[in-house]
């Protein structure tokens, strides 16, 4: 349901409480880099006939200048390097008939980085170095070269493997058509008899099954959201801008580590709680409103998702209740469906036929029509993390549980989002500590 962000600060509420100078500096966390080689041969024994390339993100693709940096996805999920114009290739052991199956091993695997540009970096701080004697305990990788290298180097490696695997399509959401179109016009100007496949369905089914260590940082991006769902529990109440929500929600995950927005905050009071991407949060709260929100940080690049419903002024009214009631239930029938072999679209029936057998519109009409989202999407290094939905659901992969009604001419839009871990029993609720209960969030809200 959200729309993609590089990165979009509320830095007015930092200004405020006057903490914005004294906030300790974040430290990045890789996790394991022996994950990265993990995924790395995997992917090797998967393409077996073929050289791996991929580009990293340039400063120019991210617009450094306004935005933090943020890598190329697929290239973070493989190196874990978050530094700018790095190149992935991956050579595979000559095989006797690699078309014939057998997995193969990697005989190379190499991150090729720039040089040190020393006037660049009075500006922009140090960066590693191809021939800086840390740079392989840095990366991880056994071999770091300079940018300068790729072309000869690859030229090689396709003498033996005249195949070339990188991506070919952009992944759906991320806006990186150009980036996509420009790295397969380099590739086949330095190789143009080679034959190009694409990664992405591979890298895909990867991605969706999430180590010990990514869900490990995801529960560090689902935590520190909590904690800001709690402290606007505590702050929101009549007359405050939705604004305000929004720049004290970015402020609790942010000092708790996270490093941006997952997506653009959603702070929807009154008719705007119906509005599924409203992301101005101009509105001020009126008494009476319900308000609807959908705010969540990255941790080490990890995305969570969470939203929650709150009356402003700290009671639902007997309509506003039912119709959270109802949305409740149809979470709590997906949850208690969630299991390895179930797909998402079979949770989404479930949570549909719910509120279809519960409630009515003024007309008299069910209320599934106003459930008008899908269920579940995959969560991970994107908020919308790629995943083939058709497939069922197994033990390590990350979704959210979403039902929503949306009713504009009642003014009452009510969504309850959480994130769940697929395990091999069942799943796990990974945002238990955040209330879900109408009577709990009304306690909090009272700051009982």
């Amino acid at each position: 349901m959200k729309r993609m962000l590089k990165r979009g600060l509320v830095w007015g509420f930092l200004g405020l409480v006057g903490l914005g100078a004294t906030m300790p500096s974040l430290a990045w966390d890789k996790g394991n880099l022996a994950d990265y080689h993990g995924r790395r041969a995997q992917l090797v024994r998967e393409t077996r006939d073929g050289v791996v390339v991929l580009f990293g993100y340039s400063e120019d693709e991210i617009a450094v200048s306004t935005v933090e940096f943020r890598q190329n996805e697929m290239f973070y999920y493989l190196t874990g390097w978050n530094q700018p114009d790095a190149i992935l290739l991956l050579v595979p052991k000559p095989t006797p008939e690699p078309s014939k199956g057998g997995p193969a091993e990697i005989d190379k695997e190499i991150l090729f980085i720039p040089p040190h540009d020393y006037r660049a970096e009075k500006w922009t701080g140090p960066k590693l170095g191809p021939d800086d004697p840390e740079a392989k305990t840095e990366t991880g990788f056994p071999t770091v070269m300079s940018k300068a290298l790729f072309p000869s180097v690859l030229n090689e490696a396709l003498k033996t493997f005249p195949v070339i695997y990188t991506e070919t399509t952009p992944q759906p959401e991320s806006g990186e058509d150009h980036f996509i179109e420009a790295a397969a016009a380099k590739l086949k100007a330095l190789a143009p008899i080679a034959a190009f496949r694409n990664l992405r369905p591979t890298l895909t089914r990867m991605r969706a099954v999430k180590s010990p260590g990514e869900i490990a940082l995801m529960r560090k991006a689902v935590d520190a959201s909590v904690e800001a769902h709690l402290a606007a529990m505590k702050a929101v109440k009549p007359g405050m801008g939705e604004y305000e929500i929004a720049a004290l929600m970015e402020y609790e995950y942010m000092r708790r580590g996270c490093e941006w927005p997952s997506y653009p905050p959603i702070v929807g009071s009154g008719f705007y709680s119906t509005v599924l991407h409203y992301e101005s949060d101009s509105r001020q709260m009126q008494d009476g409103d319900v308000v609807v929100m959908d705010v969540a940080g990255s941790y080490s690049g990890y995305a969570s998702d969470i939203t929650r419903t709150l009356p402003a002024n700290g009671h639902f009214t007997e309509r506003q209740r039912e119709i959270y009631e109802i949305v409740y239930g149809a979470q709590e029938a997906a949850f208690k469906g969630a299991k390895p072999g179930v797909t998402a679209g079979e949770l989404n029936r479930i949570a549909r036929d719910f509120i279809n057998s519960h409630g009515k519109d003024k007309n008299g009409q069910t209320l599934g029509q106003y459930f008008i989202h899908g269920l579940s999407h995959s969560v991970g290094l994107n908020v919308h993390d790629p995943m083939d939905y058709s497939e069922p659901l197994q033990p390590g992969m990350i979704i959210t549980v979403e039902p929503g009604i949306y009713i504009p001419e009642e003014k009452i839009g009510v969504r309850i989002e959480d994130m769940i871990l697929i395990t091999p029993e069942g799943s796990e609720l990974l945002t238990k500590l955040l209330p879900r209960k109408a009577d709990e969030v009304e306690r909090v809200m009272a700051r009982e």
